[in-house]
C-alpha cells in the first residue's frame, strides 16, 4: 500500500476537520493507502512535518485555513517535493481554494484530494519566505492574523469586515518606492497588494479579471493616499468599476518586484505576519508547484 500523508489543523474555521476525521481517514484507507495523520501542535508544525516527510510518502493532504496552506507550501518548496499535494479548505475565507476551484464541502474536497486533477500554479517568495497567492501592505492586510481565532470561527467571514471597520480611523499612508522591470514608482500608499488569485479577503471582485494563475506574472495593485473625501470615493468607484486604470492606483503585472521604505513596512503574507522590513524583494516562481483541483 502506499503511504499518505495528512497534516490537519485541528482549530481551522469550526474545527470541521475533527469532526469529520474519521471519514475521511477511512476514505483514505479504502482507496489504497496507509495514512499518517499529524494534528498541527503549534506554529510552524505543519511547514516541519511536510519538509520532513514529503519525499517519503506518496501523497502529501494538508487540512486547514490560508495560514496552514501557506506553511505546507513552504515545506514542500523547502522538501523540492514536486508530487502534486491535495488541499481540504476549513478556514474562515479559503481564498487561494476558490480561485484554484476546490469543493467547498469537506469530504467532496478530500476526495478531490487524492481523485482530482493536478494543476501546476505559480509560487511566490519575499525576502525568502515563500506564500500562495498574497503579499500584502498597508490598510486592512493585517486584519486576519489580528482577527481573534474564536471571532473567526464564530463569526466567519464577517469578523474579518468587522476588524476591518475597526481599523478604519487608524489607516495612514506609506511612503514607498517600487521596481521592476514593467514600472517603477515612488509614492503614498494607503494598500499595496502583490498577488496571484481571483479573490482576497473572501472578496471576489477586488482583482481585475485578466489573471491566470500560472503564467508567472504577479498582478500588483498599489491603491495612492486619497487627500480628501472625494479622492476616497473615486478609488471606491474605480474598484466597483474594476477601473484599475485610473489614476488613484498603479495596477500591472510583473514576475519580479523591489520595494524600499524608510521605515520598515509590515506585511503579510498568504494572512500570516510577515514580519516588517525595508526592504522587500518579490519574486515567482513559475508553476513551481501541482495542487489537486476539481477543474479541468
Amino acid at each position: 500500500m502506499s503511504t499518505l500523508l495528512f497534516v490537519y489543523n485541528p482549530h481551522s474555521g469550526v474545527q470541521a476537520i475533527s469532526r469529520n476525521l474519521k471519514g475521511i481517514v477511512d476514505l483514505y484507507t479504502s482507496l489504497g493507502y496507509d495514512v499518517i495523520c499529524h494534528p498541527t501542535q503549534r506554529r510552524d508544525d505543519c511547514r516541519e512535518t511536510v519538509e520532513r516527510l514529503a519525499n517519503d510518502v506518496a501523497r502529501v493532504i494538508v487540512a486547514g485555513g490560508d495560514g496552514t496552506l501557506n506553511e505546507a507550501v513552504n515545506g514542500l518548496m523547502r522538501s523540492g517535493c514536486k508530487k502534486p499535494y491535495g488541499y481540504i479548505p476549513c478556514g474562515s475565507t479559503n481564498d487561494f481554494s476558490h480561485s484554484i476551484g476546490i469543493p467547498v464541502q469537506i469530504m467532496s474536497a478530500a476526495k478531490n484530494a487524492v481523485e482530482g486533477a493536478p494543476f501546476a500554479y505559480d509560487i511566490g517568495r519575499m525576502n525568502g519566505r515563500y506564500f500562495t497567492y498574497v503579499a500584502g501592505f498597508g490598510a486592512f492586510t493585517d486584519v486576519t492574523y489580528t482577527t481573534p481565532q474564536e471571532s473567526k470561527n464564530a463569526l466567519g467571514y464577517f469578523a474579518y469586515l468587522i476588524s476591518g471597520a475597526a481599523s478604519l480611523p487608524n489607516i495612514v499612508p506609506y511612503h514607498v518606492g517600487f521596481e521592476s522591470k514593467e514600472r517603477s514608482g515612488e509614492g503614498d500608499y494607503i494598500l499595496g497588494l502583490v498577488t496571484n488569485t481571483l479573490q482576497v479577503g473572501g472578496m471576489k471582485n477586488l482583482l481585475p479579471r485578466d489573471i491566470a494563475l500560472d503564467d508567472g506574472l504577479f498582478e500588483v495593485l498599489l491603491v495612492k493616499n486619497p487627500r480628501n473625501p472625494l479622492d476616497l470615493n473615486k478609488i471606491l468607484a474605480a474598484v466597483m468599476k474594476k477601473d484599475f486604470g485610473a489614476d488613484c492606483f498603479e495596477y500591472f503585472k510583473t514576475a519580479e518586484i523591489s520595494f524600499r521604505c524608510e521605515t520598515p513596512l509590515a506585511w503579510t503574507l498568504d494572512g500570516e505576519n510577515g514580519g516588517a522590513h525595508l526592504k522587500t524583494h518579490v519574486t515567482c516562481h513559475r508553476q513551481a508547484l501541482k495542487i489537486v483541483t476539481a477543474r479541468k
